[in-house]
């Protein structure tokens, strides 16, 4: 397993870019959806197609944020998951993990290519390395967490949405 780190492209305090991705629901959603309706946390994270290791921390992650949803909720910020996966795989993975927030398709890793994701490579099965976006209600981003690990990222996140200014 190797991992490729073009670095992050977008910092705190830049908009949001717009891209347009296919969720598990068949609909072409853009991220910037978002912007103006809540405050959203972007998780970028190893799927379902990946194997061992690396799909036990994709897994403790989709989890931990599952565990996290109500107390999103009741902030008023909306979660998105994305992956490299195809729908169906993703769809399989939301009914296996009983994930109840939307996960949205980059399998041409447009999305990851323009935020600087940086990726792992399974085996030739290439996925985005865990990385958050904290966006505010205007677009604009809040914070970027690379490296994700599911202790403490859901506080972090929620504390940059919710700090004044």
């Amino acid at each position: 397993m190797s991992m490729t780190a073009p670095g992050i492209r977008v910092h705190e305090g830049e908009q949001f870019p717009s891209v347009g991705l296919r969720a598990t629901n068949g609909y072409l959603l853009n991220l910037r959806s978002y912007v103006g309706k809540q405050p959203s946390i972007f998780l970028f994270f190893e799927g379902p197609s990946v194997t061992d290791a690396v799909r036990v921390r994709g897994d403790a992650l989709a989890l931990a944020m599952k565990e996290a949803c109500p107390q999103l909720t009741e902030a008023g910020v909306a979660l998105v998951g994305v992956s490299t996966d195809s729908q169906k795989q993703q769809a399989a993975y939301i009914a296996e993990l009983g994930l109840p927030f939307l996960l949205l398709c980059d399998e041409r890793r447009s999305a990851v290519e323009l935020l600087g994701v940086p990726t792992v490579d399974d085996g030739g099965n290439i996925n985005a390395s865990p990385t958050a976006f904290a966006v505010a209600v205007d677009g604009t981003i809040v914070d970027v967490v690379e490296r994700v690990e599911p202790r403490g990222l859901v506080a972090r996140l929620l504390e940059s949405i919710q700090r004044p200014g």
